[in-house]
């Protein structure tokens, strides 16, 4: 869903515990088995630890390096840009996982953006986030409830 000032998923059910799914979340070497969005990522999960991905916006692969602001195991995982003062645009990556049951949990991501340049970039931009964060939600669901079988 793409709003004024946020991109997010679809909000997807995994029959799988959040526990299986935080474990593909934050095991940043294996993201290429598994997400065709951001197959690599390198970095420690560690709060304001840096985090280099390869993200594929649909028009090749760009590098992003963004750091980790919130780490709050089998919940929620959050890393953001450097933000610094007067830049057009800020941005944090909110993944997120609710438990449903002992072996179901949903999962959404969702960037919330602010920034003098914000309407622009998602005019520009908001589709292919969109859709990367989709491919990205599918991928997580697949992996999870292969593991789980």
């Amino acid at each position: 869903m793409i709003t004024a000032s946020s991109v997010s998923s679809e909000l997807i059910t995994i029959q799988s515990p959040s526990e299986v799914v935080w474990s593909i979340l934050i095991d940043f070497e294996n993201y290429s088995l598994w997400n065709d969005f951001c197959p690599k990522i390198d970095g420690k999960l560690e709060l304001g630890e840096a985090v280099t991905m390869q993200v594929d916006l649909r028009f090749g692969f760009q590098t992003n390096v963004e750091y980790i602001t919130k780490i709050e195991p089998c919940h929620t995982l959050i890393w953001s840009m450097e933000n610094n003062h007067g830049d057009p645009i800020h941005a944090d990556r909110y993944q997120i996982l609710v438990s449903l049951d002992e072996k179901s949990c949903t999962y959404e991501t969702v960037d919330y953006f602010s920034g003098d340049e914000v309407a622009l970039m998602i005019e520009h931009m908001g589709q292919q986030i969109e859709a990367g964060f989709n491919q990205c939600a599918r991928g997580l669901k697949l992996r999870a409830e292969d593991l789980y079988q």
